[in-house]
C-alpha cells in the first residue's frame, strides 16, 4: 500500500496541537487530552519500527497500534484523537516527522534556543548575454530589452519570469543569458518556446537568447522542475555537468547540485534519454535515475513522484531519509548551516512532510520533543546536539 497525503486531517491535529502557540505559548502537556495525543505519537513510532528504505503498510501500522493501546487500558482514548495522531506520524502536518526509534521513549525538553531564520522567498537574478543585472524580487517590474530583441514580463506575485524572444536573428550567435536562484530563494522561467523551468534555491540555467537551429539546449546547475512544451522538429535538452538529458514533451525533475554525490532525474509523463559517459537509459513515467557521481553508476528504479517535486507546491516530502539529507535540502531554502556536536545525528532517519513556508523553528521543537536532539540557533547556525 503506497502512502497518501490528506493535510486535511492535519489540520484538524494541527488546530489542537498548536492552539496556544499563535499567542506565543506552548500547549499544556500536562492536560490529559495532549498527554494521549504525545503517548498515542510515540506508541506510532514504536508500531512502526521500520527499516531503512523500507516501505509503509498504513492499515497494518494503525492495527498494530490500536491493539497495543487497548492492551494498556487506554480505551477511555477517543478513536478519532488516535487515528489523527497516527496518521500525523504518517506523513502529516508541517513537520510530521518520526524516526527509527529505540524502546525507551524520550522526555520532552525545553523549547529550542534560537534567532529567528526565515522561510525563502521568491528571488533571482537574471543576467542577460550583455551582462546587465536584472533582480528579480516583489520589487522588480517588467521591462523591455529592445536592444536584444526580448521582452522579460515579471510576475512578481507567483514568481514567474516570462521571456519572449523576437525574429530570429541569425547574427546574435549563440548567446546565453543566465538565470540565479540563490540559497533561501526560488523562482520560474517560461522560456521563449512556451517551455516552463521552476528553479529550486541555490540554482543555476543558462539558456540561449533564443533558440535556433533546430536546437533547445539549457544548462543546469542545481534543481528544477521542467515542464516541456513538445517541438518534434526541435528536441529539448538539458545538459547538466554530469549528464544530458533529451526530450521531446514532458514533465520531469532534475537535482544536479555539484555538492551532492548523486545526481536525480525523476520522471513525472512523458518520455527522456538519460546520458551519462557512455550509458543512454530511455526513462518511463514514475521512473527515476540517480548517477553516482563518484563511481559513474546508474540505477534505474520506480519511486513515488511527489517526494521529488513536491518542493514546486511548497512542500518537502521524505520517506526514511537521513537527517543529513533533509538537512541539505532546508540549508538551502532557509540559508541556513547545521553543525553537528554529534556524528551519529546526521544518521538518524526520518519520514513526512514539511510545509516549507513555514517557520524552521516549528520542525526544531517538534523533533526536540519526539527525540533526544536539541537545536540552538544562532544567527545563520543551527548547533544539533543530544541530551
Amino acid at each position: 500500500m503506497k502512502p497518501h497525503f490528506a493535510e486535511d486531517i492535519w489540520e484538524k491535529l494541527l488546530a489542537v496541537w498548536r492552539k496556544d502557540y499563535r499567542a506565543g505559548e506552548e500547549p499544556d502537556y500536562r492536560e490529559e487530552q495532549m498527554r494521549q495525543l504525545l503517548k498515542t505519537m510515540f506508541m506510532s513510532r514504536q508500531a512502526l519500527k521500520l527499516r531503512e528504505k523500507q516501505e509503509y503498510d498504513v492499515h497494518e501500522a494503525w492495527q498494530r497500534v490500536n491493539k497495543r493501546t487497548r492492551a494498556k487500558g487506554s480505551r477511555r482514548m477517543i478513536r478519532g484523537w488516535m487515528k489523527y495522531a497516527a496518521l500525523f506520524i504518517l506523513f502529516l502536518g508541517i513537520v510530521s516527522l518520526w524516526r527509527v526509534y529505540d524502546n525507551k521513549e524520550k522526555p520532552i525538553v525545553a523549547a529550542v534556543q534560537s534567532d529567528s531564520i526565515l522561510p525563502g522567498r521568491l528571488k533571482a537574478e537574471l543576467i542577460l548575454a550583455n551582462g546587465e543585472r536584472i533582480v528579480l524580487d516583489s520589487e522588480a517590474r517588467s521591462k523591455e530589452m529592445e536592444a536584444l530583441g526580448i521582452k522579460l514580463e515579471n510576475d512578481t506575485v507567483n514568481g514567474l519570469l516570462k521571456y519572449e524572444a523576437g525574429a530570429v536573428d541569425n547574427s546574435i550567435g549563440m548567446k546565453y543569458n543566465t538565470l540565479n536562484v540563490p540559497k533561501g530563494g526560488e523562482y520560474s522561467l517560461i522560456l521563449p518556446d512556451g517551455s516552463r523551468v521552476w528553479l529550486n534555491s541555490e540554482t543555476t540555467l543558462r539558456f540561449p537568447v533564443q533558440f535556433a537551429g533546430g536546437k533547445r539546449v539549457v544548462y543546469l546547475s542545481g534543481e528544477a522542475y521542467f515542464q516541456v512544451k513538445k517541438d518534434t522538429s526541435a528536441a529539448f535538452h538539458v545538459c547538466t555537468k554530469q549528464q544530458k538529458i533529451t526530450v521531446l514533451g514532458t514533465t520531469f525533475n532534475v537535482s544536479a547540485y555539484e555538492n551532492d554525490r548523486f545526481t536525480e532525474t525523476t520522471l513525472i509523463e512523458g518520455k527522456v534519454a538519460v546520458e551519462g559517459g557512455a550509458e543512454r537509459v530511455v526513462m518511463k513515467p514514475s521512473e527515476q535515475y540517480i548517477l553516482d557521481k563518484r563511481s559513474g553508476v546508474g540505477e534505474l528504479k520506480e519511486v513515488e513522484t511527489e517526494f521529488y517535486t513536491s518542493w514546486i507546491d511548497g512542500k518537502f516530502y521524505f520517506t526514511s531519509f537521513t537527517f543529513e539529507e533533509i538537512v541539505k535540502k532546508l540549508e538551502r531554502w532557509y540559508d541556513f548551516t547545521m553543525i553537528y556536536e554529534e556524528d551519529d545525528i546526521r544518521q538518524m532517519r526520518f519520514s513526512g512532510v514539511i510545509n516549507k513556508h513555514r517557520p524552521i523553528e516549528e520542525m526544531l521543537r517538534f523533533l526536540e520533543k519526539t527525540t533526544d536532539i536539541h537545536f540552538k540557533i544562532s544567527g545563520k547556525n543551527i548547533v544539533a546536539g543530544k541530551n
